[in-house]
């Protein structure tokens, strides 16, 4: 049922709307819109049960008796819920490029195509990792599913931070900050590396923060539980700090693989060589009109 579900909704989030074909791009634009918020719906759902279904029938006790330490036991529940979420992945791709092949007649850009799903496949995982700790403080799979759905909001909702903060300087570091920032590269056929290690901070910090709630047991209420909280605290600290510095440093200074067959979004060393013999005594100029308030057909 999730696998169909989730093949049905991507592909009328691509195709449905007319702007598809008013574009008469292929291309998978729409969906990157709309795709934050499918799965903001879909990861709760696949990680609602990965610790709340466990503690309310009792088999966390089995399941932490077993020859298996903290770190395994969060890894191997994270990579489940990979799984599942890779399979489907993969269904809604086979599905999508067999439509944009029969309406292309076999003329598609297949590295955009593998750069789109693998920015997919990376916030997928991100979310599944913050999932993952909302599953940790239930036992009630509803409770773990709304739990989920409000751990990942921000990350979704991000984007649309002009709408919520009055302030646009304080909206534009906001906004640059969401999912949809960070994966606008690999829409575009552009793996980058300040977006790879984006993502992956994520899931590293996410499944830290998994290890550090499942080992709770050993230590929540004792003398010195205070003091390893506040010790926790400050390694989260410490680590969302770090990656959060890895990212915008690589902002600034990225690496960028452009995966279009025709390296249509970047620039060639023709064009290059073009720009710096530019004749000063012949200006270029340039006409733009600019407004805040942009018509929705453009």
């Amino acid at each position: 049922i999730f696998l169909c579900l989730f093949v049905l909704l991507t592909s009328l989030a691509a195709f449905w709307p007319h702007g598809f074909f008013n574009a008469n791009l292929a291309n998978l634009n729409q969906l990157n819109k709309f795709l934050p918020y499918i799965m903001l719906i879909f990861i709760p759902a696949i990680t609602m049960s990965l610790w709340a279904d466990e503690r309310r029938q009792g088999t966390d006790e089995l399941l932490l008796t077993l020859p298996a330490d903290d770190f395994d036991i969060v890894v191997g529940k994270y990579c489940a819920a990979a799984s599942i979420y890779t399979c489907s992945l993969v269904f809604s791709q086979l599905s999508h490029y067999a439509v944009l092949v029969a309406l292309t007649y076999g003329l598609l850009d297949q590295g955009l195509l593998c750069a789109t799903y693998f920015g997919y496949w990376l916030t997928g995982l991100a979310m599944i990792a913050i999932g993952m700790i909302a599953s940790f403080w239930t036992k009630n799979l509803t409770v773990g599913f709304i739990l989920g759905v409000l751990f990942n909001a921000p990350l979704a909702f991000a984007a649309n931070a002009d709408t919520i903060i009055p302030y646009e300087s304080v909206s534009r570091i906001v906004k640059s900050w969401s999912v949809s920032a960070m994966f606008d590269d690999f829409g575009r056929g552009v793996v980058s590396l300040s977006s790879v290690v984006y993502f992956v901070g994520i899931i590293v910090v996410g499944l830290y923060i998994s290890i550090i709630l499942i080992a709770t047991r050993h230590w929540f209420g004792g003398k010195d539980s205070m003091a390893r909280i506040g010790h926790y605290l400050t390694r989260i600290a410490a680590m969302v700090v770090t990656f959060g510095g890895l990212t915008y440093f690589f902002t600034n200074h990225d690496f960028r693989l452009d995966a279009t067959e025709e390296q249509v979004s970047s620039l060639s060393p023709d064009t290059i060589e073009i720009l710096k013999n530019l004749d000063p005594s012949h200006p270029i100029e340039i006409e733009a009109f600019i407004s805040r308030d942009v018509p929705e057909s453009h």
